[in-house]
């Protein structure tokens, strides 16, 4: 799928969640089929108001908009499908909503991917972060799997916004896939510094309410000849997307390294530039070799 393709299809299924009040931006939903939408249970409590423990499936109504295509046109869902916060089980924290209405024209759902490897998959996800109720996006590489079932995250760029509260119940794009790998259910807040935060997989997803498995894209099977051939042009293509990534990450760390003034500042933001560079050709080395 060409950039062009994700742009449409990802903001197509995009949804903003209001807080009952009608104002306030709570979080993130996506379609993922005729009028159905997901998203995280912690969000549909917050809209409401209740429990973030409630266990019996709320029946209050929720108000949503589709912001990249038609915003401020908001639709009333119900719950219909309900996993309550429930840590550590596997599964927990997954609503599913049906729109009283048809959504507007323009929006179209999303389907579900999945792979047996997720790591340095480059992501990109829209969300609703505190102040900014027109959305913002971040990007950045999963990792691995959680013993909660969870897939870790984590932004790589040093500029940029990173997934944090309010993000909660967003579609994850996996560029490598071409589609949604899994929902955005937290954000790492004990630890200073670190960027990380985790989705609910797509396999979970599907395992823990049946229906999407309507929605779901198997993982293409190719033989061993296939494989080979696709290997390399598409691993290429990656490997020099993430080089122009590095590339305008250490431009901006160049700046801020000739506009730093405090001594202890520089001596941070040199050794960020060496292990720039040493990644830059690191990368350009592995293209060269294809």
């Amino acid at each position: 799928m060409s950039t062009e393709g994700y742009s449409h299809t990802l903001k197509a299924a995009i949804a903003r969640i209001y807080h009952k009040n009608g104002i306030t931006v709570v979080g993130a939903g996506f379609l993922i089929g005729d009028r159905y939408l997901l998203t995280c249970a912690h969000v549909i409590t917050e809209a409401l108001g209740i429990f973030s423990n409630t266990e019996e499936l709320p029946i209050g109504i929720i108000e949503l908009d589709f912001p990249l295509i038609a915003p401020g046109q908001k639709l009333k869902a119900k719950v219909v499908f309900w996993q309550p916060v429930n840590p550590p089980q596997i599964g927990e924290d997954i609503a599913g909503l049906h729109l009283e209405d048809a959504p507007p024209n323009g929006v179209s759902s999303v389907r579900l991917v999945t792979a047996s490897n997720y790591w340095k998959h480059p992501f990109r996800i829209f969300g609703f972060p505190q102040g900014h109720d027109v959305g913002v996006w971040a990007t950045g590489e999963l990792r691995d799997v959680q013993a909660s079932g969870w897939i870790q995250m984590e932004a790589i760029q040093v500029t940029g916004y990173q997934v944090e509260p309010g993000f909660s119940g967003a579609a994850i794009w996996d560029e490598s896939l071409q589609g949604v790998a899994g929902m955005a259910i937290a954000a790492e807040r004990k630890r200073e510094g670190v960027k990380a935060a985790f989705m609910i997989p797509a396999k979970v997803l599907v395992q823990t309410w049946s229906f999407l498995n309507q929605v779901l894209q198997e993982e293409p099977k190719t033989s061993p000849e296939s494989q080979s051939t696709l290997k390399s042009p598409r691993q290429k293509l990656r490997i020099q997307e993430e080089l122009t990534d590095l590339q305008e990450e250490r431009e901006a760390c160049n700046s801020q390294y000739r506009s730093a003034i405090d001594e202890a500042e520089r001596v941070r933001l040199k050794r960020k530039l060496d292990d720039f560079d040493k990644k830059i050709d690191d990368l350009e080395r592995q293209v060269n070799n294809i």
